[in-house]
């Protein structure tokens, strides 16, 4: 009901057959204005005489219309059905309440031009039964609701259920690419062909966002499994595009097929679902009880274990280096440790969602910022031009229990809150964000960085993280242990995506679980700024970094050195060596493509600059890959001599080239170059593939202008895209021909 593009004043009709109040209200600029209201509607809302085409505001003081118009701004800029319940506005010696649904109706553009606002009297019966059928549909899909869901499965006797649990993996970045209105088609899409899988009998009903419930009768476990293979399998027809490139849309699904309470069975479900996405994409667990019990028995061990390892001081702090991938500086993340001589080696993620449970993450806390205070110390020849990360629980998210167990410590030790950085995850921020913007300035102001931890796992907005003040995030592993492997252009496009939203919105980036020196080129080729990992280094005991990180760069030293030899070995002049790169792309006389015209665009919409290029310098000519206001000879053989291309000075040079006015410039054979094109402005940057300059990015204008430092960082990122977009390229030529 979300996209009514339908007559107002019927639908206004219609519904005045089964409310009692009703109102057609008009949208504009200036607020809502009445068009059409039911007599019992006039009555009951206690509006005057002339209220035809009078806007609500006008009408009612402020405090009577400021609730309601906020009720009707939610409809406007949603483009979705809102409920409410409020005091109605008729005389009255005492309060009474009515519900309401407003149900905006769109134009052709989606634009919310109506809305029809249905009002019932809570204390009819006949209204209020209908207003309830409303919470049991699904209002976009028109599937029951969980409510409704619950209810039916409790009627159910004499059969055997299994409850199915679907999740859309990555839906808020889904919603990020497409939009809310390509979302909501999308899982329309999702939900009738889903149907058209499930069995005669079967129930199917949508939960929230990205989330559906399924009950199928007399399945065993086998039957439910392969349901839901055939579900996810059903996913990957429908796709969305990032960068050019179509991704398929994947799930998990959790299934419980052990007899129960409805709530029960769709509670296990979805652990079951929460099991299946940390495996990954595409996968399928089944909830077992005897595995649920014996959790909680090993939970209570680790616990009493846990309590007595934090009296005996048994956790230690291990630091995992991380580079920045542009001026080799180091920086750490305080990794904690625990060797119990009962236990054994226990894994962080064993451990630390146990303490989570209670109050023993207090102390593991700080005990933490103790150890690496007292390492910040003693070791100023490590730590002294670094910073160093520590993770902050959820359970610590309140501005008393941060000062008690985090800055209380770091005051006691003396610590400069700069050398600090907090990471924290992004599912903290997105539970309250009202409350986390709050936390998140008040640490800042202490003089912490503020990082996204593992971002992408909760699938949240990098847009909307732009109301946060971070500095910045960590890309999940997740999405860094494909990207160097054979058809991995989906996973590169992803970690692209990220990356250059996150550089237009000022946030450092770092990509941790980087394993291998293939990963290492493509992340630095995509314009991360840092890297972690165990191609850098394990995490590591204090005592052991110093020899650790001598070892990597003498190492990277080495390589480059052997690097050099190999080339005087085999004669090949720079030139030569670049002429080979830019053949080995087989990018020169193909046709246009979408992606690099994508970037062109951009840049002259950012730039408002009448010509924008991206074009290959091979031996003899520069070639246009895209180019945007050239001479209309040069867009149509997409060429020109080398010898005449001012860009050819950017490839031997090795560096970008700006001139602000082209008159003036003193080298006349520079201006010789642009003599009778009218042009007075040239910014050349070199675009490199595998450390050779292979091409440029250009913007020239026919006036001088006046270039500066940020200007500069633009075109700089949007140069890092374009390398990003040749990368792909070479992938896809490799893997054609493998």
């Amino acid at each position: 009901m979300s996209h009514l593009k339908a007559d107002p004043h019927y639908l206004f009709d219609f519904f005045t057959g089964l409310y009692k109040m009703v109102f057609l209200m008009e949208v504009d600029t200036q607020g809502y204005k009445y068009r059409n209201v039911t007599p019992e509607a006039v009555r009951l809302a206690s509006l005057p005489d002339d209220w035809k085409g009078r806007y609500l505001h006008e009408i009612y003081d402020e405090k009577v219309a400021a609730p309601l118009i906020t009720q009707y701004d939610a409809a406007t800029s949603t483009g979705q059905p809102v409920f409410y319940s409020d005091q109605m506005n008729k005389l009255s010696n005492i309060s009474e309440y009515a519900a309401s649904a407003l149900m905006p109706i769109t134009d052709e553009r989606g634009c919310v031009r109506y809305i029809i606002g249905l009002t019932n009297d809570l204390s009819d019966s006949t209204s209020a039964k209908l207003l309830a059928s409303i919470e049991n549909i699904d209002y976009l899909t028109g599937l029951p609701s969980l409510l409704q869901v619950k209810s039916e499965l409790a009627t159910i006797e004499d059969q055997h259920i299994s409850v199915l649990y679907l999740n859309i993996d990555r839906f808020k970045l889904i919603n990020e690419w497409l939009g809310i209105e390509a979302t909501n088609v999308l899982l329309k899409k999702i939900a009738k062909q889903t149907a058209g899988l499930l069995p005669s009998g079967s129930i199917l009903g949508r939960i929230d966002g990205d989330e559906f419930i399924i009950a199928v009768m007399d399945h065993t476990e086998g039957a439910a499994r392969a349901l839901a293979e055939r579900i996810l399998d059903s996913l990957s027809v429908f796709t969305y595009e990032v960068n050019g490139v179509s991704i398929p849309v994947t799930g998990c699904v959790g299934i419980c097929s052990i007899p129960g309470h409805p709530n029960s069975m769709i509670t296990n479900a979805c652990a079951a679902m929460v099991e299946a996405k940390r495996e990954g994409r595409n996968s399928i667990r089944l909830f077992i009880k005897e595995g649920h019990l014996q959790e909680h028995i090993d939970e209570a061990i680790m616990e009493a274990e846990l309590y007595k390892a934090l009296q005996e001081d048994e956790l230690t702090v291990y630091y995992q280096p991380k580079l920045n991938t542009l001026t080799n500086q180091v920086h750490y993340e305080a990794l904690v440790r625990w060797f119990s001589p009962v236990l054994g080696t226990v894994p962080p993620l064993k451990f630390i969602p146990v303490a989570e449970k209670t109050t023993l993450i207090h102390e593991i806390t700080r005990t933490v910022v103790r150890k690496v205070c007292h390492d910040l110390r003693t070791r100023p020849e490590l730590f002294n031009n670094s910073r160093t990360s520590i993770n902050l629980s959820a359970c610590l998210f309140e501005p008393e229990l941060i000062d008690t167990h985090f800055v209380q410590v770091i005051n006691e030790y003396k610590a400069d809150p700069t050398k600090i950085e907090i990471e924290i995850t992004e599912n903290i921020l997105m539970k309250n964000p009202t409350k986390g913007i709050e936390l998140v300035n008040y640490l800042k102001e202490l003089g912490f960085r503020v990082v996204i931890d593992d971002f992408g796992v909760s699938y949240s907005s990098l847009n909307y993280l732009r109301n946060f003040s971070l500095d910045g995030i960590k890309i999940d592993r997740s999405f860094i242990s494909q990207i160097d492997q054979m058809n991995s252009e989906k996973d590169i496009s992803i970690v692209h995506f990220i990356i250059q939203l996150a550089r237009k919105l000022n946030l450092y980036v770092t990509a941790e679980g980087v394993e291998t020196k293939e990963q290492f080129d493509i992340l630095t080729s995509l314009g991360c700024h840092e890297i972690q990992g165990y191609y850098f280094s394990r995490p590591l005991p204090v005592e052991k970094l110093e020899q650790a990180l001598e070892h990597f760069f003498s190492y990277t030293l080495t390589e480059a050195v052997q690097g050099q030899q190999e080339v005087a070995a085999t004669g090949l002049s720079a030139e030569d060596k670049r002429l080979k790169e830019v053949e080995q792309l087989q990018i020169l006389d193909t046709p246009e493509e979408e992606r690099f015209d994508r970037i062109t665009r951009m840049i002259k919409e950012a730039f408002h600059a009448p010509v924008c290029f991206i074009s290959i310098i091979d031996d003899h000519r520069q070639w246009f890959k895209s180019c945007i206001g050239l001479p209309e000879p040069v867009q149509t053989i997409r060429e020109v001599p080398r010898e005449l291309s001012l860009c050819d000075h950017v490839i031997r040079q090795k560096q970008p080239l700006i001139i602000e006015n082209i008159s003036e410039h003193p080298d006349e054979s520079i201006q010789a170059l642009f003599e009778g094109s009218g042009m007075q402005f040239y910014a050349g940057f070199p675009i490199s593939s595998q450390g050779e300059m292979v091409g440029t990015l250009c913007i020239t204008d026919y006036l001088p202008r006046i270039f500066n430092a940020q200007q500069m960082q633009m075109m700089l990122d949007y140069s890092k895209w374009v390398e990003s977009e040749l990368e792909l390229h070479r992938l896809g030529v490799n893997g054609c021909k493998n």
